[in-house]
């Protein structure tokens, strides 16, 4: 689409618009006009955006009367159609939709309370976020705006104490009324900021900063950029941010020495900017003095799912159903034990039973990232009772390799973050993920289910063979740090 070009649905501001310009003005305008700049959702992300709409599917199952707004390409057609139901006295509405002036909005769920209505907003977080103030005050003025006696506003969000298969209690409805009305002058001024740069021909130039890191367009924005920046700072609040954009720092070694920063952060900004590589070979010596052999390298792979779909699970809980263990014997010997789960049922009973027996005995098991392992286990031991002690034990055999990475072994190399994935090239090149199919545990969680949805064949195949490659690669990487840590 040419620069300048403005189809009939561009001159209309929704509540997707608001929700953008909220995250950035540029990014508004882009979405608006220029979104072939930006790079399409990976699947991780349209995983995210499925699960959304089983949330948005279980919030309408709360409402057995309500009426479903049939969806048209051109939303303003859905006006009509919401009026129609309103005259016909529809108890409660899904995707109404209301126009006042350029304002267009489709209300998750509206609920008629006698003369007047209550907007509820559906979100698949487990807690009310600021964004969702934001969102449910933009339709709340809308609505109101277009006619609609509004009168209440709510937040239905996902309880995180609810567990399968009652689902009764999986929503939690959350006031948000006053904090709705008090946001009218910031929702006006907005608005009115929008339609300004909704007349721009030319893309407006923002500042980039740490509201990008989830955008769609960083790659768009920060093409040029080439190193660390102040937005990778840990904890740095946006006031600071701030002053540190108007003194003109970008890059880490621009962040003046005399500006305050707390002592964690400036020894951060310091060690980055100075390409700085420490490592405390003593202690990492002493660290793996106190390992005992056999030495089992150990990972899940996990799903999560908003509805729960496992007898006793919670709302995100994550549910293992592959593991990989490298076995490191004292005298060298290298054995590898695998488990990946291939049907559409509960993984947890064979994992369970396949993990231990791969883990009996005794022997130090090694994880990276041990509170990861430690949690998933812990929900084992709750849900198989009759495993507990087996689990326990366990547990008290788990071992940290992060913590090396964190106190004894610093390289300017692994960049902002001392991962698996940042350490790997750094501390091993000759071992890399690049040629993988699965290149992290958010993409495992799509090929798997996507793998027990294939009834079979080649494709069901090779995507048995994508997950187990890549789960086995993460525990061969910390097999293989271990070797080059003994080397030191």
């Amino acid at each position: 689409m040419a620069v300048g070009c403005r189809l009939p649905n561009q001159h209309m501001l929704t509540k997707s618009d608001y929700l953008h310009y909220r995250q950035c003005p540029l990014n508004f305008w882009l979405t608006k006009f220029r979104r072939d700049r930006g790079t399409p959702p990976d699947p991780a992300a349209q995983r995210r955006m499925r699960m959304g709409q089983q949330v948005d599917q279980a919030a309408r199952e709360q409402y057995p009367q309500g009426k479903l707004i049939p969806w048209r390409p051109d939303p303003r057609e859905m006006v009509p159609l919401t009026a129609q139901a309103i005259a016909a006295a529809a108890p409660v509405l899904f995707q109404a939709t209301f126009l006042a002036g350029d304002l267009l909005v489709k209300a998750d769920i509206v609920q008629r309370n006698g003369d007047s209505w209550h907007l509820i907003e559906v979100k698949s977080s487990t807690a009310v976020k600021e964004e969702h103030l934001a969102d449910a005050a933009f339709q709340y003025y809308v609505l109101r705006q277009a006619g609609l006696n509004v009168t209440r506003a709510s937040v239905m969000h996902i309880n995180n104490g609810c567990r399968y298969p009652d689902l009764s209690d999986l929503f939690t409805l959350e006031d948000v009324t006053a904090d709705v009305i008090d946001c009218r002058s910031i929702i006006e001024e907005d608005v009115a900021e929008m339609r300004h740069l909704a007349a721009l021909v030319d893309e407006p130039s923002i500042q980039i900063g740490r509201r990008c890191k989830e955008c769609a367009y960083r790659g768009h924005c920060w093409q040029e950029i080439d190193g660390l920046t102040i937005d990778h700072i840990p904890r740095l609040n946006a006031a600071k941010e701030e002053q540190l954009e108007a003194a003109g720092a970008l890059y880490l070694d621009e962040v003046p020495r005399d500006f305050p920063l707390t002592k964690t952060q400036r020894a951060f900004v310091n060690f980055h900017a100075r390409q700085e590589i420490n490592i405390d070979s003593g202690a990492i010596r002493q660290a793996m003095a106190a390992l005992q052999f056999p030495l089992y390298f150990f990972d899940f792979e996990t799903i999560d799912h908003a509805v729960p779909v496992y007898d006793g699970c919670t709302p995100y809980q994550q549910v293992p159903f592959q593991y990989s263990c490298h076995i490191l014997y004292e005298d060298g010997t290298l054995m590898h034990r695998e488990y990946l789960h291939t049907r559409s049922d509960d993984p947890r009973p064979t994992l369970l039973e396949a993990l231990l027996k791969d883990l009996q005995g005794t022997g130090q098991i090694i994880a990276y990232h041990v509170p990861f392992e430690r949690g998933v286990l812990n929900k084992l031991a709750a849900a198989y009772p009759a495993a507990a002690p087996q689990l326990e034990a366990i547990v008290d055999r788990l071992w940290d390799q992060l913590p090396i990475f964190r106190k004894h072994y610093r390289h300017y190399a692994f960049g902002p973050s001392n991962s698996l994935k940042n350490v790997l090239p750094v501390v091993v090149p000759s071992l890399s993920y690049a040629s993988l199919a699965v290149q992290n545990g958010s993409q495992a969680q799509v090929i798997w289910e996507e793998m027990i949805a294939t009834t079979g064949g080649a494709e069901k195949e090779q995507l048995t063979v994508d997950l187990l490659e890549y789960c086995g690669l993460d525990t061969l990487a910390m097999v293989e740090i271990h070797h080059a840590l003994g080397r030191l």
